[in-house]
């Protein structure tokens, strides 16, 4: 019985002892999460500032500023984050009189939103420019030799195409053109942190670049 006792005080204790280490590793957890919000707010002045500087006008919706993400990642991927928002304001949204031709707002309609869906964190890019044109993608795809004429793909396997170092599909190449200049980076941080990073795109309708942490 006196054995029994002991094994049982034990067993308590062991227990006790799991449940504070486990309190602890959720408490230092919560420290290192921040508000997805921090980071988008960085990022306005840039944006309009570039839209500015193009020619352009923007209107940015930010959804979700209060989901939490580890502030590891947040620092890491400040700066992929920057280029996405970028590459969408100089490749993908057309200039006021273009848009007006297809029968758009004027004004681009860019929004940055953040959810949790259970164990995972999603940020979406997401914009109603251009979208993603298949068949230049393909074309440049060809002349660099990523893949032989005539092959055929599908869309997802079209979109991983932009994720290759260097790849552009701009005729002129500026430290801010081209839907695939630095893209390959920003994936490789993503991967980083376990992370993956997918594409919805039509054309003319605009872009979806999906993170998912």
């Amino acid at each position: 019985l006196g054995d029994h006792s002991i094994l049982a005080d034990l067993k308590n204790k062991i227990d006790q002892a799991g449940r504070i280490a486990r309190d602890l590793q959720t408490g230092i957890m919560k420290t290192r999460m921040i508000p997805v919000g921090l980071v988008f707010h960085r990022f306005m002045r840039p944006a309009r500032d570039l839209a500015l500087e193009l020619g352009k006008k923007v209107d940015i919706e930010l959804e979700g500023e209060e989901t939490e993400l580890d502030k590891n990642i947040v620092d890491a991927l400040s700066e992929p984050f920057l280029h996405l928002l970028r590459n969408a304001i100089d490749h993908a949204i057309e200039k006021p009189e273009e848009r007006q031709r297809k029968g758009k707002k004027p004004a681009g309609q860019i929004k940055l939103s953040a959810y949790q869906s259970g164990n995972s964190v999603f940020v979406e890019f997401q914009d109603d420019g251009r979208g993603l044109n298949a068949e230049t993608i393909v074309k440049k795809a060809v002349e660099r030799k990523l893949i032989e004429a005539g092959a055929i793909l599908q869309p997802a396997e079209i979109h991983e195409l932009i994720f290759h170092p260097g790849f552009s599909t701009a005729d002129t190449v500026t430290d801010i053109s081209g839907r695939g200049v630095g893209m390959s980076v920003v994936k490789k941080m993503v991967q980083e942190f376990s992370g993956s990073i997918q594409i919805r795109s039509e054309e003319n309708r605009g872009s979806t670049f999906v993170l998912s942490f």
